[in-house]
């Protein structure tokens, strides 16, 4: 008798994302760590979301963050934008990625917020405060008797968009001011 609050990404959302930074975008690249069980969930997902969207995914295998570099310049003129989700290898040497990215013009969106700040153009991540007040919501209905297995686990309720226009015109991408100004906070 289980419940609670998990910070698993919402896909379809992250592929509405990557179509409102690269309109027209067909092949998606990823780089990734194989042996990162969150990571390969969200490439088996990609494959089957990203074909709905007229999109394909193209992989890139990263087993250590030494070789997020080398995954990545394998990618150029093999795919219109890099997606990364939060993979540890390839947010630990992000700035690898974020290279590539300016060096190619290949536009990165991103999972990780953080990544906004370390290069990406875009990321439709976590609000993790906002998930600590939905993980508490649930708390108080245990805490009043409500039985945990009666309650079904949730996922955020909130997630942030963050938005950096200076590395948007480095990858080659003029973004639109209305969706600039819908961010939750934009990096310069």
């Amino acid at each position: 008798n289980v419940t609670g609050v998990s910070d698993a990404l919402e896909l379809d959302r992250q592929v509405e994302l990557i179509g409102k930074v690269v309109p027209g975008a067909k092949r998606v690249g990823m780089v990734y760590n194989p042996g990162e069980a969150n990571s390969v969930v969200v490439v088996e997902r990609l494959r089957e979301l990203l074909p709905k969207s007229g999109m394909s995914l193209v992989e890139a295998a990263a087993p250590r963050t030494v070789d997020v570099g080398s995954a990545a310049r394998s990618l150029i003129g093999k795919v219109d934008v890099i997606y990364t989700n939060t993979d540890n290898n390839v947010v630990s040497a992000y700035e690898a990625l974020v290279k590539v990215g300016n060096d190619a013009k290949i536009p990165l969106v991103a999972a990780d917020t953080d990544s906004v700040k370390r290069g990406a153009i875009a990321a439709l991540g976590v609000d993790y405060r906002a998930l600590g007040q939905q993980t508490g919501e649930i708390v108080v209905r245990i805490l009043n008797g409500e039985k945990p297995g009666d309650i079904p686990s949730e996922t955020s309720a909130k997630l942030e968009l963050y938005v950096n226009p200076g590395a948007a015109k480095r990858q080659g991408v003029a973004l639109s001011e209305e969706f600039v100004k819908s961010a939750a906070q934009v990096v310069e």
